[in-house]
């Protein structure tokens, strides 16, 4: 995949340090390779933590585990060369514990895993998902107490759930300092090609020009 990337001429590749293929221990077993091969192209790396990560568990030992497995990937995506990592806003069913309880669990867990990231020299950044995961108005009190970035994904705030683009873009533009792009049919978040789904995905290049000169990962899962 990063030689698929290289050969695309772009400018970085993002990393998701994931299993089944790209968990921690395997890309250790495999650095010298994976580090030829964004040399090769003279590639930069970002990385991606796993979605479906926890930041907000009702149960505090659990927590604690996956906090481990967070550093873990924080300390690969360092070797690698990474400057900026992403992770996911909650992805348990708000139906499992109290909204209020949801987002004073976040925050305790972005101050400790922020504070983890910048001791390996990583930007720790957090991704929208959908309202049922955060809302705006829940991503400006996590703001207030944790002050880290935002990767805005444009596909996800533009689902039948999400809260709009630009309303993103008004609210955190300032906070935002990377991007995920993908398209979608406007219900469900289908990461399709740009151009297959009904975003209006000019106006949505248009309103990152305008606020935005970053980086930008084309998060094409779909056919």
């Amino acid at each position: 995949e990063i030689h698929l990337v290289g050969e695309m001429n772009f400018d970085y590749v993002e990393v998701t340090i994931e299993n089944p293929g790209a968990t921690p221990d395997k890309v250790a077993k495999h650095k010298k390779e994976v580090l030829d091969a964004l040399s090769s192209y003279n590639l930069g790396v970002m990385a991606h933590c796993p979605w479906y990560f926890s930041i907000a568990h009702p149960y505090e030992r659990i927590q604690r585990a996956v906090n481990t497995e967070f550093n873990s990937i924080f300390t690969t995506a360092a070797q690698l060369g990474a400057k900026k990592v992403t992770l996911h806003s909650e992805t348990l069913s708000p139906s499992i514990q109290g909204r209020k309880s949801q987002l004073e669990n976040a925050i305790c867990t972005l101050k400790e895993l922020h504070k983890m990231a910048r001791g390996h020299g990583l930007d720790l950044l957090i991704e929208n998902l959908d309202k049922k995961s955060c809302s705006i108005e829940e991503f400006r009190r996590i703001f207030s107490e944790v002050d880290m970035g935002m990767t805005l994904d444009a596909g996800h705030a533009s689902t039948a759930m999400g809260e709009g683009f630009e309303n993103y873009m008004k609210e955190f533009y300032g906070r935002i300092r990377h991007v995920h792009l993908h398209d979608n049919r406007g219900k469900d978040d289908d990461h399709l090609p740009l151009g297959a789904g009904k975003m209006d995905v000019k106006e949505i290049v248009d309103g990152l020009k305008k606020r935005y000169d970053g980086t930008i990962t084309l998060e094409v899962h779909a056919e």
